[in-house]
């Protein structure tokens, strides 16, 4: 099973942004992805987004949606 852990790169320094991953004895192969360009580090404006998002679900659907979200997150836990 593939394990990803989140980490920068600087040169050819690898920085864990989270967990990091256990002590291995053998060498093992790893693939590195990078970003065509980086993030800028600007934020979004979150009340524009909520109004662009609001009542994209229509009446009725939140419940379904919330359910769905619990469904899923029980599944992950497993």
């Amino acid at each position: 099973m593939l394990q990803s852990y989140l980490a920068n790169l600087q040169g050819n320094q690898v920085i864990w942004l989270g967990a990091t991953p256990p002590p291995q004895a053998l060498a093992q192969r790893i693939v590195v992805v990078l970003e065509d360009q980086p993030h800028a580090h600007t934020s979004p404006d979150l009340t524009a987004i909520l109004h662009r998002a609001r009542g994209c679900l229509g009446k009725g659907q939140r419940e379904a949606v919330l359910a769905e979200l619990h469904r899923c997150r029980d599944e992950w836990d497993r």
